[in-house]
């Protein structure tokens, strides 16, 4: 271990003092990486305040909005088993269900679903991912307790009767008091990068020459220098 360190070391610092780091485009991004690094250090250990928090979540509400939901269920007509007829016979099982039948009939008209025939409330998004965007956006423009259709999805046609619908809300700090702290410790550390920067660059004055081919050499065109820096 004592041989390795003393190796690396050795390699180091010849490396160094070849200035093998002055034009490797990976080592200047690394140290400039390490720099942030260090400036975030500071105010990645400080625990917000329940003031501070508050005063984020309040900013920035609109983060942490829980977007409207929607329960419902369906009854499937498969494309790939009906062909051009599933639609029809969506409409036809349609017919049967204005007479009001129990769920368990309504869920024998139609074929197996590979997926729940139930949904408890699921955002626009769940469903989206589940059945397509075509069919989640239509789900919640349907009329609460009855069934509509059919609804297209990427499986093939539903009849689909909405169960519960469930308004878009702001949440109280509490339920999302990790969710702010994190967003909050995140921006704390953008702007400590981002204020410790902008005191280096104030003592440099920096000159670009915007006339400068740059594809070659990424420090052309660019000049500067500071008091008690190189």
């Amino acid at each position: 271990l004592i041989e390795d360190f003393i190796r690396e070391e050795v390699l180091y610092r010849e490396a160094i003092a070849s200035g093998l780091d002055q034009g490797d485009t990976i080592v200047r991004r690394r140290l400039a990486q390490k720099v942030e690094f260090l400036a975030q250090s500071v105010a990645s250990t400080v625990e917000p305040s329940d003031g501070e928090l508050q005063a984020f979540f309040e900013a920035h509400s609109e983060r942490y909005v829980v977007p409207e939901q929607v329960g419902f269920e369906h009854v499937y007509f498969s494309r790939d088993r009906r062909g051009a007829g599933a639609e029809e016979a969506a409409r036809g099982a349609l017919a049967l269900l204005a007479t009001g039948p129990a769920a368990a009939d309504a869920a024998a008209l139609g074929d197996r679903f590979m997926l729940q025939r139930a949904y408890p409330p699921q955002t626009r998004g769940q469903i989206r991912d589940l059945f397509g965007p075509r069919f989640a956006a239509r789900v919640f423009e349907l009329p609460p307790d009855a069934w509509t259709g059919p609804v297209e999805s990427s499986y093939g046609m539903h009849l689909v009767r909405v169960r519960r619908r469930v308004p878009s809300r702001l949440p109280a700090l509490a339920e999302v008091r990790g969710a702010v702290a994190r967003d909050l410790g995140e921006q704390r550390l953008r702007s400590a990068a981002d204020e410790y920067y902008a005191r280096l660059r104030a003592q440099f004055e920096i000159t670009i020459d915007r006339d400068a081919d740059l594809a070659g050499d990424p420090d052309a065109g660019i000049a500067q220098g500071a008091a008690g820096r190189p």
